[in-house]
């Protein structure tokens, strides 16, 4: 039996990367994802998605497995509130 594929909100990967890698500024985060600033700026506003290697760069900077990614997600939402 197939799972449901994880769907993720794209802005809230990119506020989860901030927070885990303590980062205050997606310039910054763009820098350490070796991504352009406008980048992040465009998927910020829904004109990109968030491909394969900005994806496998968040992961591998912040030294989560992709299973883990929905969980932590979901503990952060909750700890920013």
């Amino acid at each position: 039996m197939l799972k449901e594929p994880f769907q993720f909100d794209q802005i809230e990967l990119l506020d989860w990367a901030r927070w885990r890698l303590r980062i205050f500024s997606d310039f910054d985060l763009a820098r350490e994802l070796k991504t352009s600033p406008s980048a992040i700026s465009k998927i910020r506003r829904g004109h990109q998605t968030v491909g394969a290697a900005i994806l496998l760069r968040i992961l591998d900077l912040t030294d989560v497995r992709f299973r883990e990614l929905p969980i932590l997600i979901e503990r952060s939402k909750a700890h920013w509130k």
